[in-house]
């Protein structure tokens, strides 16, 4: 075997091993989760100030509502003088937090910030089955934050959490709490974060590290959601939480563009049948006419040979007296043969009748009907959700309703229209989100597009947002108005949402 050819082969074994792989988690998901967790840092207050103690992970499930494990937060429980901060992953404020709840057993707590702090939470996956999916743990080992700070005014710095990726090998029960055993690289200080899909949705709590030695393989444990959501329900807290599936915008834009190919296709096929059944029928009625035409003259010619021979016979008789009467008889049976003729021959059809016969004989499809009209109008509407084209990372309403008017309100909100469509921003203030909002009542579909933005990136949004009054609904030139205020805003955006909701609506 040539050089060459080893090196080809090479090559094409790398390439086949890169096709096969399992597709990764998609970051940006990953990035968008990690804007919700948190470092959660013990600290004692001494006369000399505030000493760290430990440090582990957690997670937003409420903008101001934080779980992690109740190891972490143990001696925040037993002792005065301890307490518990929580860092977000942005920015550098930071915010002290108290206990809520702690259930040693399942080893989960609940911890609520004081202060101003806001979150954005996490969603929950509430159906999932593992079966060696891929996971992404997440959260703050401390053999990372410990090598690479010198004091605990490091530790309370926001820093992005660390992601290590892995799969899920089973389940296990331990004192009859429900955990997941995967093989996503954790550390002492993750305690608490979370383990995610591959849409940045929270399966579990990670919480324990098996011990390995003599060269044996770690594996990980993380209390799973069936754990997690009764003891959240427990404290009343309501987590946002799905059971949809993870889907990339990729993979629905592929689906979209094969539906849009196959529907053009069906459309050319069917336009071929029209032309086919369309020319079939315009044969047959050409020789319809054609025979109908020919027979047509053929009456008229012998009706006129009649009338010519009735004439004869009748001028011969009128010369007589005595066969007077027979001539008039028979001179009008030459009158009403001649005007038959006449009659046959006009009425015969011509290049304007066939037509007009293609026309009404056209089967129904091939004759361009009259189109139904916009999908709704104004007055009510419904939307219904459609899984099968909507990209979905969080927990979105299953049904949308909306009074829609002509002018582009949605209720009392003014729209622009744009592209073809009603469109408006908002940037409120839960979440770190831009959400996008697109009316179409041709087509039916109401899209709505989410932006899950870093913190810096959405105040800029915000404020960029709160320098406008957007118009009334309804007041004079409000489309035209509200299309060059929000413009400023449309400018800001990423290319491509995190979430993109797409609903199709009717009148109610």
């Amino acid at each position: 075997m040539t050089f060459m050819t080893r090196l080809m082969l090479v090559f094409a074994l790398a390439a086949a091993a890169l096709c096969s792989a399992p597709a990764f988690a998609d970051q940006k998901d990953i990035d968008v989760a990690a804007r919700g967790v948190v470092r959660v840092v013990i600290v004692e207050i001494t006369p000399s100030g505030a000493r760290y103690l430990t440090h582990g992970s957690g997670f937003a499930v409420s903008e101001k509502q934080v779980v992690t494990n109740e190891h972490v937060i143990r001696e925040v429980a037993q002792q005065d003088d301890v307490f518990a901060v929580v860092v977000p992953s942005e920015g550098d404020d930071f915010a002290p937090a108290t206990i809520v709840r702690a259930e040693p057993r399942r080893d989960l707590a609940l911890l609520e910030i004081t202060g101003d702090l806001r979150l954005p939470p996490l969603v929950m996956l509430t159906n999932f089955i593992p079966d060696e999916d891929e996971v992404v743990a997440m959260g703050y080992p401390g053999v990372v934050d410990l090598a690479t700070s010198d004091s605990v005014n490091d530790l309370i710095q926001g820093q992005a959490p660390i992601s290590t990726r892995g799969t899920v090998s089973g389940e296990r029960d331990r004192n009859g709490v429900k955990l997941f055993l995967h093989q996503a690289d954790i550390a002492g200080g993750n305690s608490g974060g979370p383990l995610v899909d591959d849409c940045g949705r929270v399966l579990g709590v990670n919480n324990a590290v098996t011990l390995s030695g003599q060269g044996e393989g770690e594996f990980y444990f993380a209390i799973q959601n069936r754990e997690l959501l009764p003891f959240l329900r427990a404290a009343d807290v309501a987590p946002k939480t799905t059971d949809l599936p993870c889907r990339s915008l990729a993979d629905l834009e592929r689906e979209e563009d094969a539906k849009r190919a196959e529907i053009e296709a069906a459309e050319r096929a069917a336009a071929r049948e029209r032309a086919a059944a369309l020319a079939a029928e315009r044969e047959r009625v050409e020789t319809e006419v054609r025979e109908e035409r020919e027979n047509m003259m053929a009456i008229a010619a012998v009706l006129l040979v009649v009338a010519a021979g009735v004439g004869v016979f009748a001028a011969t008789n009128l010369q007589n007296d005595h066969s007077r009467p027979r001539g008039l008889i028979l001179g009008g049976i030459a009158v009403v043969s001649a005007a038959g003729a006449a009659m046959v021959w006009i009425a015969r059809p011509g290049d304007s009748d066939i037509e007009e016969r293609v026309a009404a004989g056209a089967p129904e499809d091939t004759r361009g009907g009259q189109s139904n009209g916009p999908a709704f109008a104004a007055g009510p509407v419904i939307c219904t959700l459609d899984l099968d084209r909507s990209r979905i990372t969080g927990a979105p309403a299953r049904e949308h309703e909306f009074e829609w008017s002509d002018a582009g309100c949605h209720g009392t909100t003014q729209y622009e229209q744009r592209s073809g469509s009603w469109q408006r921003i908002f940037v409120p203030q839960e979440d770190y989100m831009v959400r996008t909002a697109s009316i179409d009542p041709e087509s039916g579909e109401y899209r709505v597009e989410r932006y899950l933005l870093p913190r810096s990136q959405w105040q800029i949004a915000r404020d960029t947002r709160m320098s406008y009054d957007p118009p009334s609904c309804g007041s004079a030139n409000g489309s035209a108005r509200l299309g060059e205020l929000q413009s400023s805003v449309f400018e800001l955006l990423p290319n491509e949402p995190d979430e993109r909701l797409i609903y199709a609506c009717v009148n109610k």
